[in-house]
């Protein structure tokens, strides 16, 4: 028993010596980590200064979301646009955005659905006056979403910082995200849409490794070395045990040297200006004018 406790007390020696620089380098990270994730947090504290737009966020109005769901969806924007200071809106529709006919009845300009998805897009984002620090070309994001049998799709139109800052991919990125899940589970698409926007705004600094690798990875190497230290033991206190003994009692005199997937067409809007940039570039992704005046990108996916 002595022996056995006289190789659990050096085993932990030897560990902790092995891996001292490991241990501090995790303590480092972690101290750098508190102190990134203070700064961010004085950082965020921006007051919202539109007083114009109203205060809704969600507008089911093709009525695919229950009552609890858009109340969960409302607090959830809610704590995204106070931590990444945009407007973040959601409107679903139910109606023929296509053909002569959707332009009689609704005024609209063409009879092309993506242009129709754009202008409405636009035109309610401008006419409610959204913007989290402005009325006009504020910043924010808007995702319209139809319904209507054989024109479903979705139309994200960008406004401000997050014009400035999606690119063509950004914008797919996040049409990917609604995509993944709308046709079974529209408020989990829509909670994805306003996740990867915010996920997609965020400057923070981002490790390129997750939490549990710096928790778990330590671990595993704790284990393999438990085992490997314990099984090598075992073979020298075959040798330990007959050729040391003194009084009866095993004496330890040596140390152990133990170390779905969904296919979809995506279409690019033709805005009425150039300049959308690559989809690689950052930032004026769909670049183009609202019938306002005011300065938005975006872009459309028809299923």
């Amino acid at each position: 028993m002595n022996m056995e406790n006289d190789f659990r007390k050096e085993a932990r020696k030897q560990y902790l010596r092995y891996f001292r620089f490991w241990f501090a380098g995790i303590g480092i990270l972690i101290i750098f980590c508190i102190v990134m994730a203070l700064i961010k947090r004085s950082g965020n504290e921006v007051p919202r200064t539109n007083a114009d737009a109203p205060a809704e966020r969600v507008y089911d109005y093709a009525d695919v979301l229950t009552d609890g769901e858009e109340e969960e969806l409302r607090s959830y924007i809610a704590k995204m646009e106070k931590e990444y200071q945009i407007d973040i809106v959601l409107v679903t529709i139910d109606q023929s955005v296509e053909g002569a006919e959707a332009m009689e009845q609704y005024g609209l300009r063409s009879k092309n659905w993506e242009q129709n998805m754009q202008d409405l897009a636009d035109d309610f984002w401008d006419e409610n006056r959204f913007g989290y620090n402005r009325g006009f070309e504020g910043d924010g994001v808007l995702l319209l979403h139809n319904w209507y049998p054989g024109q479903n799709g979705e139309h994200l139109s960008t406004s401000g910082s997050v014009e400035k800052a999606f690119s063509n991919r950004d914008i797919n990125q996040v049409l990917d995200a609604v995509d993944a899940y709308y046709d079974t589970n529209p408020c989990k698409a829509y909670r994805a849409y306003v996740k990867e926007v915010c996920n997609l705004m965020d400057t923070s600094l981002k490790l390129p490794f997750s939490w549990w690798t710096v928790i778990i990875l330590p671990v595993i190497i704790a284990l393999i070395y438990a085992v490997s230290g314990s099984a090598q033991k075992k073979a020298e206190n075959t040798v330990a045990v007959n050729a040391y003994v003194a009084g009866g009692k095993p004496v330890l005199n040596d140390k152990a040297d133990a170390f779905i997937r969904k296919s979809v067409v995506t279409r690019r809007i033709q805005s009425s200006s150039s300049g959308s940039g690559s989809s690689g570039s950052r930032g004026g992704g769909g670049h183009h004018r609202s019938s306002s005046g005011a300065s938005h990108g975006g872009g459309s996916r028809r299923h």
